[in-house]
Formats: C-alpha cells, sequence, structure tokens
C-alpha cells in the first residue's frame, strides 16, 4: 500500500525537523507527506527548503500574513506550495476580506482548514464557498472534534453533510488519540470515524498524524496502526484510498 500522511509539522524553532519525520515515515512505511506549516507563522522558508531537499516526497501547505494581499500566495505557488493553510470562514485585512480564498482558487492551490463543526455551518463559511465555489478545500482533524463530543453527535453529523453537498470538500482523519482518551488501548473509540467514511466515502477521507503533536497523544506508529485496524474489514481498494490514494490525488502527489 503507497501511504500518504496528509498532515505534518516541520520546524526548527518550534516542533521537529524534518529529518525527524522522515525517520517516522521510513519505520512505518510511510511514502509521502504534506507538511501543513504550524498556526502563526507565515515564515515558509524552512518548508521550501524542506521540498527542495527532498524532491517528490513532499506537497505543503503555506501560511501567509493577514493583510497579504495575494502577493505572498502567488510567490509561494511559484516556489513550489501546492496548498495554503486558511481556517473555515477566516477573513483577510484587507479591502476584499476573500482575497486569499479568491487567489487560491485562481491559482488551484488546495487549501487545509483548520476548523470546528461550528465554524464549517457559519455563515463566513459559507460566504467562502458561495464566492469559491470549485476551490478544493480540505477540512482538518475531522472538523476540530476532540474527546468530549458526546452522543448523538448532532452538530458533527450537520458539518458531515455540509461536507457530503460539496464534491470539492474533502476531510482529514487524524490519529485517534485527537478524539480518543489517552493512555492506550483507545477503549471504546467513538463512531466519530466511520460516521465520516460512511457519509463522505474513502475517495474524500484521508489520514493524517498531526506529527509531531501525535507524540504526546498516542505516537507516530499508533496513528497509523489504530485506524489500520479500526478500518481493517475494508477492501485492499478502500483502504488503500483512505491510508493514501485520496491524499496523493487532492495533493497533486505523483
Amino acid at each position: 500500500m503507497h501511504i500518504v500522511d496528509s498532515h505534518c509539522h516541520v520546524g526548527l524553532k518550534k516542533y521537529e525537523p524534518v529529518e525527524s519525520l522522515l525517520s517516522h515515515m521510513q519505520r512505518s512505511d510511510v511514502a509521502q507527506a504534506v507538511l501543513i506549516q504550524y498556526a502563526g507563522n507565515s515564515d515558509n522558508s524552512y518548508i521550501i527548503e524542506c521540498m527542495q531537499r527532498h524532491p517528490g516526497r513532499f506537497a505543503a501547505a503555506m501560511i501567509v500574513d493577514p493583510d497579504d494581499n495575494g502577493t505572498q500566495i502567488r510567490r509561494g505557488a511559484e516556489q513550489g506550495f501546492s496548498g495554503i493553510r486558511l481556517s473555515a470562514g477566516i477573513l483577510a485585512d484587507h479591502a476584499d476580506p476573500l482575497v486569499h480564498w479568491r487567489t487560491a482558487a485562481e491559482l488551484g492551490l488546495v487549501v487545509s482548514a483548520p476548523s470546528s463543526p461550528q465554524r464549517l455551518l457559519s455563515d463566513e463559511f459559507s460566504r467562502v464557498l458561495a464566492a469559491c465555489p470549485d476551490l478544493a478545500i480540505v477540512i482538518e482533524h475531522l472538523a476540530g472534534v476532540g474527546p468530549d463530543e458526546r452522543e448523538p453527535y448532532d452538530l458533527f453529523e450537520r458539518a458531515l453533510r455540509l461536507v457530503a453537498e460539496r464534491p470539492t470538500l474533502t476531510m482529514k482523519m487524524p490519529g485517534f488519540g485527537e478524539f480518543c482518551r489517552v493512555p492506550l488501548p483507545f477503549d471504546p473509540v467513538p463512531p466519530l470515524p466511520r460516521m465520516a467514511l460512511d457519509a463522505l466515502g474513502e475517495e474524500r477521507l484521508m489520514w493524517g498524524s498531526d506529527y509531531p503533536p501525535v507524540s504526546s497523544r498516542e505516537g507516530y506508529a499508533n496513528s497509523l496502526a489504530i485506524p489500520q485496524q479500526y478500518f481493517a474489514d475494508l477492501s485492499d481498494s478502500r483502504q488503500a484510498a483512505l491510508f493514501g490514494g485520496t491524499a496523493q490525488r487532492v495533493w497533486g502527489l505523483a
């Protein structure tokens, strides 16, 4: 199986250098990954360096300053970024509050979107979707659900319906430590990942470790192994899409 990790962070001033990530990827047979710039950092130079040093191994999403008029986004695309990180419904500090979303759509970038069910259902996000109907948006972290979610998961179901109705929207499934209580073993595992799969299908759902924050939860290897065990009932082709093929297609990884 060609495994792609759709959500990793690297850095020299925060988190870990790329060599640490590559070590974990090798031990877990992860072939490629998507580098997501961490929140609050619009200096994307280290991620550019990582892509240049390891051609074909990574796709990446930049972050730009809130007042950028699109210039930083265009420069980032020229430097190899295939995506940008924009919180669901966030507006720019600019005369056109949607300039970041519109520029991403114009350039054919993928948006990696931190969110919550409430943000996905907000008027601000509806405004983004209306303005950029063809923009590829990947909702991070199962829409931001956490270990405090409780049945009947009404708000999460509403958010899933919204994503399902929009064919340009996909979602990342994190390691289960994001919504299960640690320590291991996770028991019970709430039905949130199965709900996402049922709503979206494996062609619109992709695994992502959230490395290195995952190291303080279940660890990198378990962030992959536990979801693989959970979805062991799926056919080989469905598992291949969920754990690699969907991310590879959406992020343009050859």
